[in-house]
Order: structure tokens, then C-alpha cells, then sequence
């Protein structure tokens, strides 16, 4: 299992989102190595991710646009 963890910055410093790009990327090719080994190829994992993705930013879009 992956295991991420929090940023030791505040939101808002400048490395803050370097830094979550760094871990989210160091799960992604760790996941797209697991699912490989599944008989996915790293162009369907990468697709799949974008797509849920996309999904999930929807998503909060939806219950931020419903906060209001």
C-alpha cells in the first residue's frame, strides 16, 4: 500500500503544491508499476487516472458551487 503523507508546510507557502505534485506523481508511478503487473499498460492506468481526475475535480466543483 502507498502511504502519503501531509505536506510539513503550510497551505499557502510556495513549495506546498511542488511538494504534493511530488507525492501524487511517486504514487502515481507506483501504481501504474502494481497495475502493470495486472496486465494494464501504463497508457490505460494513465487515461484511467485522467479520467478520474477529471471526475473528482467535478465533484468539487459541484459541492463548492452548492456552498454557496
Amino acid at each position: 500500500m502507498i502511504e502519503i503523507h501531509g505536506s510539513q508546510h503550510a497551505n499557502g507557502r510556495p513549495e506546498h503544491p511542488l511538494n504534493c505534485r511530488t507525492e501524487v506523481e511517486a504514487a502515481m508511478f507506483e501504481m501504474i508499476k502494481r497495475l502493470q503487473q495486472h496486465g494494464w499498460t501504463p497508457a490505460e492506468v494513465a487515461l484511467a487516472l485522467a479520467d478520474a481526475a477529471e471526475d473528482y475535480v467535478m465533484l468539487l466543483a459541484s459541492k463548492k458551487a452548492g456552498s454557496h
